[in-house]
């Protein structure tokens, strides 16, 4: 009778420990596996979590990628607008070159202008100058034959006829005579065309 329950005991220690040694393990396996998990992305199995991480890391990658594209973009279209300025530019020096070569070339044709008509006033005045001294010369004769005329008429005759004369006329006709003839004719006119005419003479 007491053999039959130490076996019945026995066997019910020996299941017991069985049972034990079994929870033991289910829970080093459940523990074991919740850090496994929780090594690998929080819970999610090691295997998912190799393959979540690609797409991960090419989620991760994308905004990187995109964000060096509009750095490329923008960097692009930086130098674009720096190429377009720069052509601009070279458009306006070009344009006031040749709005200086224009000036330049009115200016060359205005100083040639300028200078024709420097010429054509120069040989105009040398054919005025030719012309007067043309009437000088006529006027010098003309006087010359009128002192020789007045030189051979009788003084008081001469001075008679002078006192009708232009001063100017009668100064060149006095001045051509002799001193002799010039003052005797003097004497004879009218006072104060004689002192008038005198006057005149000394101050040439």
């Amino acid at each position: 009778m007491k053999t039959g329950r130490t076996g019945s005991r026995l066997l019910s220690f020996v299941l017991c420990a069985l049972i034990t040694i079994l929870v033991v393990k289910l829970a080093v396996t459940i523990i074991g596996a919740f850090h496994a998990g929780a090594e690998t992305a929080d819970g999610v199995p090691e295997a998912l979590a190799k393959e979540e991480k690609p797409k991960a890391e090419a989620q991760a990658e994308a905004p990187v990628e995109l964000a060096a594209n509009k750095a490329n973009t923008k960097s692009g279209s930086s130098a674009a607008d720096s190429l377009s300025a720069l052509q601009q530019k070279e458009m306006e020096i070009r344009t006031k070159e040749e709005q200086l070569k224009e000036k330049e070339e009115r200016l060359s044709r205005l100083e040639k202008e300028v200078e024709q008509k420097v010429k054509d006033l120069l040989v105009l005045q040398k054919q005025i100058q030719s012309t007067q001294n043309v009437k000088q010369e006529v006027q010098n004769t003309k006087v010359r034959g009128l002192a020789k005329i007045y030189g051979t008429m009788k003084p008081k005759e001469a001075a008679k006829l002078m006192e009708n004369l232009d001063d100017k006329l009668v100064m060149g006709i006095i001045a051509t005579m002799t001193t002799d003839q010039a003052a005797a004719i003097l004497s004879l006119m009218e006072v104060k065309k004689g002192a008038k005419i005198s006057e005149a003479l000394s101050n040439r």
